[in-house]
């Protein structure tokens, strides 16, 4: 087809809730029609308060079209894999159907959530590939009960049937996309990182003092309990942890009441508004991601907008594709040398100063205008195939 010609898109993505999937989504959307694209929105369900927490601030964001759920996915409420599985495929299912009965024409449909490139979209956007997780619980399906070992058997199936590995991919990070080639062997994969609000990050300043700020969710996965061990280590620095609960959040919280106990230099605050969040990063001077690997990191990514220096884990896409490219000693492996690595950047102003510098030049990288630059660049290659 001529580029000239408007490059029409279906996006698609399983639901309107708040997580990071969904707000890539609306990114997406928001880039194709800053980029004059024809762009139109579906969904399988709709959340009215979601979907009013998740667009605010953004305008022009129209209500996505509704095109429901399969019956059986109502008795798949809890195994969110399978759940997630029917779902996605449904609704792309039903968009090919939709598509075909009222001749409509798309020449790109995007799918955004499911971590499967599916065989009735033209390119997926994969935070994480399902079956690199799935090879590892299948990996380790002895310390299963029954009935687990059947359900992930029952999911990895799925997953291989639903599959094609001669489908594009697009993807968050270098990280990430070498997973997705290992789990799925796709040759087309795009690196298109998430964006980042640059521009109200990077002016964010202020009377910055042995501060150590860490934002994330509050559960098990991301090892968020670490935090307070490290805090042991350094005394002289003070902690914050902040982040949003989930339901399953009571047991992590709990248990970093248990390690923060007589521990005066550790702070946390859960579900706390945004302004708290950049009140904080105004004030800190060291961004500590807890040792877990992202598949990219928004967290980390802001962080170094805001002139925060990162340490990570080294591993994952927040190491390999950002802090990596600040400074090789900004990532560990242990408690034990996260706490020395902080320490020596409290004790040294100069280089604390320097990487700070570096941190917001490396952010610059995932601004909305690069995203939406790469964006094109990819759809515009996907059209002409």
């Amino acid at each position: 087809m001529a580029l000239e010609e408007a490059v029409r898109v279906a996006l698609a993505l399983i639901s309107t809730g708040v997580g990071g999937s969904e707000k890539l989504s609306l990114e997406m959307y928001r880039a194709l029609r800053d980029l004059d694209y024809e762009v139109d929105l579906y969904t399988a369900s709709f959340n009215e308060r979601a979907w009013e927490v998740l667009t605010s601030g953004m305008n022009g964001i129209p209500r996505p079209i509704v095109l429901g759920e399969p019956l059986i996915s109502r008795f798949f409420s809890r195994p969110v894999l399978l759940r997630n599985l029917l779902v996605t495929s449904y609704l792309v299912r039903r968009l090919r159907h939709l598509v075909r009965r009222l001749r409509l024409h798309y020449d790109l449909i995007i799918e955004t959530f499911l971590g499967v490139p599916l065989k009735w979209v033209d390119v997926t956007y994969v935070h994480f590939p399902l079956a690199g997780l799935l090879k590892f619980y299948l990996e380790h399906q002895y310390r299963l009960r029954l009935y687990e070992r059947t359900y992930n058997s029952l999911v990895a199936w799925m997953t291989r049937a639903l599959s094609d590995d001669t489908k594009p991919v697009m993807t968050n990070s270098t990280w990430t996309a070498k997973y997705i080639r290992e789990a799925y062997g796709n040759k087309r994969v795009y690196v298109v990182h998430p964006s980042v609000n640059v521009e109200e990050l990077s002016s964010i300043g202020g009377d910055r003092g042995r501060i150590v700020l860490t934002v994330s969710r509050m559960d098990w996965g991301k090892r968020v309990t670490e935090i307070p061990e490290v805090a042991k280590l350094v005394p002289e620095a003070e902690f914050y942890l902040v982040g949003a609960t989930g339901p399953a959040s009571g047991p992590v919280i709990r248990e970093l009441e248990r390690r923060a106990k007589e521990l005066r230099n550790f702070h946390f605050e859960t579900n706390v508004p945004r302004r708290r969040i950049l009140e904080l990063m105004s004030q800190a001077s060291i961004y500590l991601h807890p040792p877990f690997a992202e598949h990219f990191g928004i967290a980390i990514a802001e962080a170094a907008a805001a002139g925060l220096v990162p340490v990570v884990y080294r591993d994952g896409g927040g190491w390999t594709d950002i802090v990596s490219r600040i400074d090789q000693g900004l990532g560990y492996t242990s408690v034990e040398e996260a706490a020395h690595i902080v320490r020596s950047l409290l004790n040294d102003p100069g280089r604390l100063r320097e990487l700070s510098a570096r941190a917001r030049e490396v952010a610059k990288g995932f601004s909305y205008d690069r995203f939406k630059e790469r964006l094109n660049e990819v759809i515009k290659e996907l059209a002409r195939a």
